[in-house]
């Protein structure tokens, strides 16, 4: 009779495919425990990933595994006589079992419920407990966000680094300061300090940034081994500061006036003037692939006059009519090379941008009220509207796509991706009205809202400043 039991039981365990010890011991995922509560699975993106933690909703509250938690942030855990303690970011939190309160950086905080043994493992509150180190919980498109890592504050002008980091900056009495933000999960390093400098101008790769010190000098700074490198000592002005499409020089508006367009090799740090047909005041500088073809504003400056038999003060007046902005393109590969006046209206036009030097994108703002559109301007001077559903606050030229930011309404605003081969037109989100700039690098997009710094994740937001 004991043969023939324990010889169905082999049976049994040969045809489940499993010996009889492991079938008995595999859990389940979920496993009932005290009260009625149930052990879940609960996903949480913790410093920029996803996580899977352990959790039970009791008396209506979630509860968290401690172990679970205090691994995915990061936290030192000590037990002695009963009390946990955990540290993290020069934060203390001590617990015990069965209490009702928390002990942070030695002030006391009372929970909703006891801390709980389930199954062995320790269940908490998640929100005190990650206030406690000093993190943040927010919840973005159904998925709560979890970061402990101190957030920098009151940084702007981001840029993107290739995908994984920005660069944003901080201004004081002493000058400017950049930093490496980490794009996924908000930690940061301090890049570089200047007092006069002008912006880092980051490589099409994402490796490298340009810049010049007050002086004028051109130096390159590794964004890896952020060392610096002098390419040139010539204390000439230079603006509008351009990479080469392969990486290997530098063009730049040099003198006062934005006068002259100039090259600058970075392997030897040589100087070439490429246009110097004296018109003043030339910005917003655009190069083609081929470093050829150019797109630029020039803008008028407005004029004085009086009366020829009479100079007094009260005679002088002056003419802002001529006080206008336009685009221009110039190809030095023409046999005669020279300026051409691609547009002519009195608009201010904004966020000028081209890829091939010979078709130039912008904002155009009327001088009157009205909404801000966005338009393009050939070689022919033939106009066209690219965009103007809403009221446009910025546009950016990214890989072939423009990704627009334009106010919807009063509480709203909309980013668009627009194909400048096709023209087809995606809306991408629907932001908050206090979005005020934009940040691209091929499909992930930055945005600065109420001064914080977001990166887009999925069809939410992930604050990476604070």
């Amino acid at each position: 009779m004991v043969m023939k039991k324990a010889l169905v039981v082999s049976m049994v365990a040969t045809a489940l495919g499993t010996s009889v010890v492991s079938a008995i011991s595999a859990a389940p995922a979920v496993k009932p425990v005290s009260n009625a509560a149930q052990i879940q699975h609960s996903t949480f993106t913790i410093n920029g990933s996803t996580i899977t933690i352990r959790s039970v909703v009791k008396n209506g509250e979630t509860l968290v595994s401690l172990r679970d938690v205090t691994k995915a942030i990061g936290a030192q855990t000590e037990v002695h006589n009963g009390t946990t303690t955990i540290k993290l970011n020069d934060h203390t939190v001590q617990l015990e079992q069965n209490s009702k309160q928390f002990v942070v950086d030695g002030t006391t905080t009372n929970l909703t419920q006891p801390v709980a043994l389930i199954g062995g493992t320790s269940y908490v509150a998640l929100r005190p407990l990650i206030a406690g180190v000093g993190g943040t919980l927010v919840k973005r498109a159904g998925v709560l966000e979890i970061s402990t890592i101190p957030l920098l504050a009151e940084a702007e002008s981001p840029r993107f680094a290739g995908t994984d980091k920005l660069i944003v900056s901080k201004n004081d009495d002493k000058g400017r300061s950049d930093y490496l933000v980490n794009a996924t999960n908000g930690k940061y390093e301090l890049l570089f300090t200047t007092d006069g400098g002008s912006d880092l101008v980051i490589s099409p790769n994402g490796d490298r940034a340009v810049y010049t010190n007050a002086e004028g000098a051109v130096y390159t700074i590794d964004l890896n081994t952020q060392n610096s490198k002098l390419i040139t000592s010539d204390n000439s002005i230079k603006s509008d500061l351009v990479w080469a499409a392969d990486g290997s020089a530098i063009y730049f508006l040099q003198g006062e006036k934005g006068s002259v367009i100039a090259k600058l090799n970075l392997a030897d740090g040589a100087i070439t003037k490429l246009v110097e047909d004296k018109v003043d005041y030339k910005e917003n500088l655009n190069v083609s692939a081929d470093g050829k073809k150019f797109v630029y504003t020039v803008t008028s400056l407005s004029k004085v006059t009086s009366d020829s038999t009479n100079v007094d003060e009260d005679n002088v007046s002056i003419d802002f009519s001529s006080d206008q902005q336009q685009i221009y393109s110039h190809n030095i590969g023409y046999s005669k090379p020279e300026a051409v006046k691609l547009t002519t209206t009195t608009d201010d036009k904004l966020f000028v941008w081209s890829a091939d030097g010979q078709k130039a994108y912008y904002v155009s703002v009327p001088s009157t009220d009205g909404k801000a559109t966005l338009m393009s301007v050939d070689s022919s001077q033939k106009v066209s509207f690219v965009y103007a559903d809403y009221d446009v606050e910025q546009a950016i030229l990214s890989n072939g796509k423009l990704v627009v930011l334009a106010a919807q309404d009063d509480n709203n605003s909309v980013i668009y991706s627009i194909d400048t081969i096709t023209g087809n037109q995606t809306k991408l989100f629907t932001v908050s009205s206090n979005v005020s700039s934009i940040a691209v690098v091929g499909s992930q997009i930055a945005v600065v809202e109420n001064g914080q710094v977001l990166v887009s994740s999925g069809q939410g937001w992930r604050a990476v400043t604070k």
